[in-house]
């Protein structure tokens, strides 16, 4: 079983963040569930422990025989003053000058490489600590981190930011205190990844359902390097794809990594489900539901099937959004990238030679377009939406924007012009931290847009471009 660090926090972008943290250090970290008991713990091969959270119930309901395993525990945040108070300290208000201080650390292995000096940090609690507490941190001569005297347990009220070479610096200290190793890399991810589905798929033939997203596309591909010729790749057409989409998966699966697609036309199936569907979440559930059914099928039409392989990976797992696939008794389900974040699938893409088509397409709703045209969708709405999607599509990669973009997308709305006609809202926004912003697009390419598509796209009388920030996780797109 792999060596782990596991993060409890209650704050999900905040695990996130410390995991992806280490595990870009090469590190294998995973997020718990904050309630997750020492025994569990013990059970998922935790080298080490990081509890963050802040307020005064940061450390409510967590297991407090974590601190009791002989295992490195650090807490971060506002969690270490409550955890003073725990062993008999106490803890005030800092004085701060309008949020700066001046850090300085103990020599200590948790320090390493990491600088002292200025910095901002607002919220911080004077900590006054018991006997069995030793001071390692302070901001501006005021306690704000210590070890204990007898257990490997380290706590300093510093927070884990996005972009902080300290913080991460900090981190691979921890792991280097836990005895973890560097070694969380893709090579040793696609050997890992490659002998899960061998020791899964011992018999018979495999299925693969593909989408042209990254996740399926790498899974198709572990799976070919894993079980060879017994592996067989289906492309679900549900409709609901952008313009030429479904030829250019399947052409380049033939392609690039020599996989032979089969096509099932389920168009009529998926529009007739999702007919008259104006609920975002029901369009999600229906398709997924649908597809699920599809699968099925194959698996009825094919008795020498005895493994699925599904593209679930740990963004879907752990801000969920996604629905299990189900199979027969005799069928076992196989996700060979679960335990990997987004990123570390799209970086699993290019390290094994993926087309850039694949390795950064953008993210996808499972229902498609349907989830992009708002109320009820009709076969109409979707028409009209793919071809205002696709000059929009063109006009960004004719700018070469696409390369600075998270994602640009149309959606279609009614319009208030008149009845039965159709507004266009444009969009494309750039990741910032957890969340993603507008972008910023010239003003011409905009113009263009819109000029073509009241051209090119009967029925659509107007064309708005949407300023609204968003999460990445949590939203549907």
């Amino acid at each position: 079983m792999q060596d782990t660090i596991l993060v409890f926090c209650r704050d999900q972008h905040q695990a996130g963040l410390i995991a992806r943290t280490l595990r870009y250090r090469e590190f294998f970290c995973l997020p718990v569930d904050f309630e997750t008991t020492a025994a569990q713990a013990q059970a998922m091969n935790a080298r080490g422990i990081i509890v963050a959270g802040n307020g005064v119930d940061a450390l409510a309901g967590l297991d407090f025989e974590l601190f009791s395993l002989n295992i490195p525990v650090l807490v971060l945040g506002g969690a270490a003053s409550i955890l003073c108070t725990h062993f008999g300290g106490a803890c005030s208000t800092a004085s701060t000058d309008r949020g700066f201080v001046t850090l300085g650390f103990e020599s200590d292995p948790l320090f390493e490489e990491v600088s002292s000096g200025e910095r901002m940090m607002g919220g911080l609690d004077a900590l006054t600590l018991p006997e069995a507490l030793i001071p390692i941190a302070t901001a501006t001569e005021q306690v704000i981190g210590f070890k204990h005297s007898a257990l490997p347990l380290y706590a300093i009220e510093y927070p884990v930011e996005r972009n902080d070479p300290d913080a991460a610096q900090m981190l691979a200290n921890f792991a280097a205190i836990c005895g973890m190793k560097a070694e969380w890399n893709e090579e040793a991810v696609i050997e890992r990844a490659v002998q899960n589905i061998r020791e899964t798929a011992t018999e018979g033939r495999v299925l693969c359902a593909v989408s042209g997203g990254v996740d399926s596309a790498v899974c198709a591909k572990l799976a070919s390097m894993a079980v060879g010729d017994r592996l067989l790749c289906v492309f679900v057409d549900t409709g609901m794809f952008r313009r030429h989409e479904p030829e250019d998966v399947i052409s380049r699966f033939s392609e690039h990594l020599d996989l032979v697609v089969a096509h099932v036309d389920a168009r009529d199936s998926f529009l007739h489900a999702l007919s008259g569907v104006s609920s975002p979440l029901d369009k999600e559930r229906i398709a997924g539901q649908l597809m699920n059914q599809m699968l099925l099928k194959q698996l009825a039409f094919d008795p020498e099937i005895r493994t699925v392989i599904n593209g679930t990976n740990f963004n879907d797992v752990f801000f969920g959004g996604v629905s299990e696939t189900s199979a027969p008794e005799h069928v076992k389900i196989c996700q060979p990238v679960r335990e990997l974040f987004k990123e570390e699938v799209r970086r699993l893409a290019d390290a094994l030679d993926l087309p850039a088509a694949f390795t950064h397409r953008q993210p996808f709703p499972a229902s498609g377009l349907a989830l992009r045209v708002f109320g009820s969708l009709t076969e109409e709405r979707l028409r009209l939406l793919r071809d205002a999607d696709a000059i929009f599509a063109e006009e960004i990669r004719e700018e070469g924007l696409h390369r600075r973009l998270w994602q640009f997308y149309a959606t279609l709305i009614d319009s208030p012009d008149k009845p039965g006609s159709h507004a266009v809202c444009l969009r494309a926004t750039q990741s910032a931290g957890s969340g993603a912003n507008a972008a910023r697009i010239p003003f011409d390419v905009l113009e263009r847009a819109a000029e073509r598509i009241r051209k090119e796209v009967p029925g659509v009388t107007r064309i708005v471009y949407d300023l609204t920030p968003s999460a990445h996780y949590g939203e549907l797109e």
